[in-house]
């Protein structure tokens, strides 16, 4: 299968699609296939896009879980829900983060429920993603019980944040026959796991106000003159 949607390189790209490249190279540690397509084709909704999957996946850009749990939720996820393109992503990421391949392995199937290689904590998170990712999590009281009794409230919308997001992901993915890049341009994402903040985020994310004003200007003297 080749990918539904175009979309534009580095080269290519100005304005607000430009800038979700640098801020995607920069906080996600390289530009993903899906965030072309979406530069591309709305480079409004790549811009928030982009924000939302930083702020919620990377370590110091806005989530105060651990890492790992987050990480975990995002394979799990993936790995439900069979989207070949996000598992890969998501297991490259992981294995930034310190996730093992034994790890990866025995998220596969149901092996990490008695596995030594995750605790209590490891294990609810994984649980609740795949129950959250089944739609069976609003019924599963034991899979709750799991996760009230291992996080605070606060952890426990963090890691249901990361896997509602990569159930959006995984959707948009096989939908669009996203291509997947190579291994070693998606190891670029261990760029990203470490030496980032919240304040540079921000910072950054100001000067997207000042290119979409611009952008819009432009628009409509462009309209007015037919």
């Amino acid at each position: 299968m080749s990918q539904r949607l175009s979309g534009m390189s580095h080269a290519e790209a100005t304005g607000t699609a430009k800038l979700v490249f640098e801020a995607s190279d920069r906080f996600l540690g390289r530009t993903a296939n899906l965030q072309r397509i979406l530069a591309t084709h709305s480079p409004y909704l790549a811009r928030w896009f982009g924000g939302l999957v930083a702020a919620v996946r990377q370590p110091d850009l806005g989530a105060t879980t651990e890492p790992r749990l987050r990480g975990l939720a995002c394979i799990k996820t993936s790995m439900t829900n069979a989207c070949e393109y996000c598992t890969a992503h998501t297991s490259v990421f992981g294995q930034g983060l310190g996730i093992s391949d034994a790890e990866l392995e025995a998220m596969m199937d149901d092996s990490y429920k008695t596995s030594p290689l995750f605790d209590a904590r490891d294990r609810a998170a994984i649980a609740w993603s795949e129950a959250m990712t089944r739609n069976t999590a609003q019924r599963d009281k034991a899979a709750w019980d799991d996760m009230k009794a291992n996080f605070t409230d606060t952890e426990i919308v963090e890691i249901s944040m990361a896997c509602a997001m990569f159930n959006m992901i995984n959707r948009l993915n096989d939908s669009f026959w996203t291509d997947l890049e190579t291994a070693e341009y998606n190891q670029k994402q261990w760029n990203a796991v470490e030496g980032l903040s919240i304040e540079e985020i921000e910072a950054f994310a100001g000067r997207f106000a000042e290119v979409g004003a611009a952008e819009r200007k432009a628009s409509e003297v462009s309209a007015a003159a037919v």
